[in-house]
């Protein structure tokens, strides 16, 4: 294996792992397979228990560009990602889950957009959705102009966020909000002020979809968490909301008090790949159902 001891990486690639030792093999492979090869790993152990630093072990052993910091115990996934950021050295930043898997194009072809759009700060890409077997289970389409992923930032993310790529410099002014789960929604709208959001035509990425992520452990937590956020980008970052946002907000607000958990994440998905035949016929009928509970 080629060594890039004394160079500076172009790209570097911020991957966060708490026992992922399952999956954590596909991961790395897939970025050891970038048509990219100038980058370095930053991988950040972060009190993993399983098997998953001894892969890491094994595979910095093989490829020096795999840069390894390992905590004794578990500090949060917001924590693992701000002491991450500040160990890049590339002029890039991309980030990477450590259950997720890479095209082998992605970086190539994300660079070529970022660098082909000199008011873009951050571009991410489509996602096809695998469970946790690998097996295919639909795709997660976002939009590519920047107006549109501009207004869908008020009412859902309009960037999967371990697909994107952004510069260095300008995503260690926006660290991450030290939260439980929803911690990239505050850095996002950080971000958005420096400039505009791009996604790929192209699915670059496999996103894996976990029954144990937190955002599905406490949905109502990631709602109400995502609000404070985006309420204060109204307030301190200068995010400007549609009217259509506001209102689908506070409807938002009125359903996920009145909904329980599983429902919640139903209809989520339902929106989000907009079933709306389907949902039509759910809400209305559980709408109604805690009306009668709550009188």
């Amino acid at each position: 294996m080629k060594q890039y001891k004394n160079k500076l990486p172009l790209i570097s690639i911020l991957m966060p792992v708490y026992n992922a030792g399952d999956f954590l093999v596909e991961s790395i492979k897939s970025i050891r397979n970038q048509t990219l090869k100038d980058w370095e790993l930053i991988v950040v152990d972060d009190g993993s228990t399983d098997k998953s630093s001894e892969i890491l072990k094994k595979y910095a052993e093989k490829d020096s560009r795999i840069k390894i910091f390992k905590f004794k115990k578990n500090k949060g996934l917001a924590y693992a990602l701000n002491y991450g950021l500040n160990k890049a050295r590339g002029k890039y930043l991309a980030r990477m889950d450590a259950d997720d898997i890479s095209y082998p194009k992605r970086l190539e072809i994300q660079l070529r957009y970022l660098k082909r759009n000199p008011k873009v700060v951050a571009v991410g890409t489509q996602v096809k959705l695998i469970n946790e077997k690998g097996n295919f289970i639909g795709y997660k389409k976002f939009p590519t102009d920047p107006e549109k992923i501009y207004q869908m930032m008020g009412t859902m993310m309009a960037i999967q966020h371990p697909t994107l790529l952004t510069y260095t410099k300008i995503i260690k002014k926006c660290p991450y909000a030290n939260h439980t789960t929803a911690e990239d929604v505050s850095m996002f709208f950080k971000l958005l002020q420096y400039g505009n959001f791009l996604n790929t035509k192209e699915v670059l990425f496999k996103y894996r979809i976990r029954k144990n992520s937190n955002s599905l452990k406490n949905p109502k937590k990631t709602f109400n968490l995502t609000l404070k956020s985006r309420i204060k980008a109204v307030i301190d970052w200068n995010y400007k909301p549609t009217i259509s946002a506001v209102l689908i907000n506070i409807t938002q607000s009125i359903l996920i008090s009145l909904l329980p958990d599983n429902l919640i994440i139903s209809l989520y998905e339902k929106i989000r790949f907009n079933d709306l035949k389907k949902l039509k016929i759910i809400v209305p009928f559980y709408i109604k159902k805690y009306r009668l509970a709550f009188r």
